[in-house]
């Protein structure tokens, strides 16, 4: 088996992703952070929002009548929600490993184009990357089997040659349905000694 490439997923596994917490820092209230996580962070919807569906502006005027909080509170949530996907440290150090062995890098992510564009002008880790793929530039989403086959068109990589790390189970077992091999995210080394299996001459 030969590994060429290895395609990570962003929220959860290159940056922080904790929406409760977001959510508590602006809303005090354990009620109000329940109906805002069931109408917002948990509602279908914000799949959509990944997707490209909703733009920002739309996006926020949406939440605003799901959740029954003002706009001013949406886009502010929105924009903290953005803020605070921070770079997970141990993540990177392994990017930047894998890149020192000479490993292809692809980003896969569910994320609105105005969230990427925001971290990437922050985030100077995100060149390593040969492709992006962000759900919503290409009005698909992870774990429809479309995003997977849109990767591989996109970028001419083989799925047997290519492993997928994302956080969620969900879009693991996708992308070994779709031919990769995969990885589930729990936390930096447990994912470095994963890797360490497919790519044993990269030094990990």
């Amino acid at each position: 088996m030969t590994i060429r490439n290895v395609v990570f997923d962003a929220g959860g596994v290159l940056l922080k992703w904790d929406p409760p917490a977001v959510i508590a820092r602006l809303h005090p209230d354990a009620e109000t952070q329940a109906i805002i996580r069931r109408q917002i962070f948990e509602h279908q919807d914000w799949l959509e929002f990944d997707r490209g569906t909703y733009d920002e502006a739309a996006a926020a005027e949406h939440f605003a009548r799901l959740s029954g909080r003002s706009i001013d509170e949406t886009r502010a949530l929105i924009r903290a929600t953005r803020e605070a996907l921070v770079p997970i440290a141990g993540t990177i150090t392994l990017l930047d490993e894998l890149v020192a062995a000479g490993v292809h890098l692809y980003l896969l992510s569910n994320m609105p184009v105005s969230t990427f564009e925001y971290l990437q002008v922050r985030h100077p880790f995100f060149a390593h990357f040969k492709h992006h793929v962000i759900s919503g530039a290409i009005l698909m989403v992870k774990p429809e089997p479309a995003i997977y086959k849109h990767l591989v068109e996109k970028t001419g990589i083989v799925p047997a040659e290519s492993v997928f790390i994302d956080d969620l189970l969900k879009n693991v077992v996708a992308a070994r349905e779709s031919g990769f091999h995969a990885i589930q995210f729990h936390d930096p080394e447990s994912c470095r000694a994963e890797l360490r299996t497919y790519l044993p001459e990269a030094g990990l």
